[in-house]
């Protein structure tokens, strides 16, 4: 990869990410990578998974909560979003036009996504609702 899509790919993924961790946190590990967009990517990954945690447990918790057609709106809700997840994912993963920093900007957007869906469903977590 070259050293204009790792820095790139490096900007989506902070700016994208200051939610998941502090920018001295994400700075730390990306420091330790010395430009390598492979363990850049590891970085990414760390914080992702993460967020994946965080993300069942609140679906999990509202899953319990609920019963009959709200339950099932819920899981009809939580299968439309992974769908368009993956499917967007792949699609960055494969544009043509992003070239060696497809990694970089795919993972980008699915920290952002993976982080936003789950700060939703955590605030219906908090707030009561299914």
């Amino acid at each position: 990869m070259t050293a204009k899509y790792a820095l790139a790919g490096l900007l989506l993924m902070l700016g994208q990410s200051a939610n998941a961790q502090s920018d001295d946190e994400m700075a730390a590990c990306v420091d330790r990578t010395n430009g390598v967009s492979e363990e850049m990517l590891d970085c990414g990954k760390v914080e992702i998974d993460k967020w994946d945690a965080r993300l069942n447990a609140a679906y999990q918790t509202l899953l319990h909560r609920e019963s009959g057609a709200r339950r099932a709106r819920l899981q009809a809700e939580q299968k439309a979003w992974l769908r368009h997840h993956l499917k967007e994912t792949h699609r960055l993963t494969v544009d043509p036009d992003t070239g060696s920093g497809a990694f970089m900007v795919s993972q980008g957007f699915e920290l952002d996504d993976i982080t936003k869906r789950t700060l939703a469903l955590e605030r219906r977590v908090r707030d009561g609702h299914g």
